[in-house]
């Protein structure tokens, strides 16, 4: 591969690539264009500090100089990098890979590897399973998605060993998901111009980018939270479904409702709408899966923070995916603090845990209604 730095120093440039990796070196904008001309690197890494024009004008002239295959990687300083963000959506440029100006110099060489494939999640064939099972997760907010998601995969995971499973944290809003198990080195927004494209964003093997689980190997987390188009949802979705038998998607808040939050909800093949176990909640819970029916959508519910011994009420005509009880503040802030999952701990609420195992017991069944108290 042919690779091409634009660097101010030669010698440091090569601390950020991955050992044993040759590439020339520009130590100048004008001697990056001059070499771009004469050896059509196969991928180039530039260092926003090596341009002195606004990014409107210095970048779509790099982009423009370099072959279509190219793969252009941009480590930003922290004053160019929503600039640069804003100029590739806006023109649009294909192919430029934004790293975040906040990473040290070895998560930089981390990344770089990652997206040159010479690391170790590349080497490995991805394996194919086959169509795997999306799920959907939204709400109005504070409806225990998050702990949710922190839980029951790790029950799931542990009782279908032979599957893998993989959780993605979508909540632009409220990513919680990804400061609790600190994902923000596992984005898959760094690779956002892979998924313009099926087959080359099939070549990744995903689950070696994405964090694995300390409970257990079959269980994967990854941060997505991100402004997505259409397209590179639809195209992301089908690749993680081919290489995980489970995906579950932390989407977070149900509104606005935009263009993305309609293909997912159209791509996914199970939308579970998080509820509380309130009478206001559960009312505009009812009327917005009745406007998602109108439009040809199935919805179910999962119905949160319920009280023992309380009875509900939420219509024959409104699936129940299942119920969870209520879990105490107190107990929830040790967690959250703790990084500590419930289901794992020595002693874990019980009847919490008997609520997640019960709507496991209704996926083997294919049953979609899961009454716990």
């Amino acid at each position: 591969m042919k690779i091409l730095v634009c660097y101010v120093m030669k010698s440091l440039a090569k601390t950020y690539l991955p050992e044993n990796i040759e590439a020339l070196v520009a130590e100048s904008a004008e001697e990056y264009f001059r070499l771009v001309h004469l050896y059509q690197p196969d991928s180039v890494i530039l260092f926003s500090e090596m341009f002195t024009d606004p990014v409107w004008e210095w970048l779509p002239a790099v982009r423009e100089k370099l072959p279509v295959q190219t793969q252009l990687i941009v480590i930003p300083l922290y004053r160019d990098e929503k600039k640069i963000q804003q100029v590739v959506e806006e023109m649009p440029l294909q192919g430029v890979y934004l790293l975040s100006a906040k990473l040290s110099q070895w998560e930089i060489r981390e990344q770089i590897s990652l997206l040159l494939g010479f690391s170790e999640a590349d080497t490995e064939t991805p394996s194919i399973n086959g169509d795997g099972q999306v799920t959907a997760m939204m709400s109005y907010g504070a409806s225990g998605i998050t702990t949710f998601c922190i839980n029951f995969p790790v029950l799931l995971a542990k009782q279908n060993p032979d599957k893998k499973i993989l959780v993605l944290d979508m909540n632009d809003a409220k990513p919680d998901l990804t400061r609790f198990f600190k994902l923000q080195q596992h984005q898959l927004a760094l690779f956002r111009p892979d998924f313009l494209d099926v087959k080359t964003a099939g070549k990744r093997n995903w689950a070696r980018i994405c964090k694995q689980s300390e409970h257990t190997g079959n269980l994967y987390y990854a941060h997505a939270a991100n402004k997505w188009k259409s397209a590179e949802l639809s195209n992301m979705i089908e690749v993680l479904r081919r290489q995980f038998d489970y995906v579950y998607v932390d989407w977070g808040y149900c509104f606005p409702e935009s263009e993305t939050l309609h293909r997912m909800m159209h791509l996914a093949n199970r939308i579970l709408l998080f509820v509380r176990a309130d009478p206001f909640s559960i009312e505009s819970a009812k009327e917005w899966i009745h406007t998602w029916k109108s439009r040809g959508i199935t919805c179910e519910v999962l119905l949160s923070h319920l009280d023992k011994g309380h009875p509900y009420r939420i219509g024959e005509d409104v699936a129940v995916y299942g119920v969870v009880p209520r879990i105490s503040e107190s107990r929830l802030m040790q967690s959250q603090r703790s990084c500590s999952v419930l289901v794992e701990e020595m002693f874990p609420p019980k009847i919490y845990k008997n609520s997640l195992e019960e709507i496991i017991k209704s996926e083997h069944l294919a049953n979609s209604v899961v009454l716990t108290r």
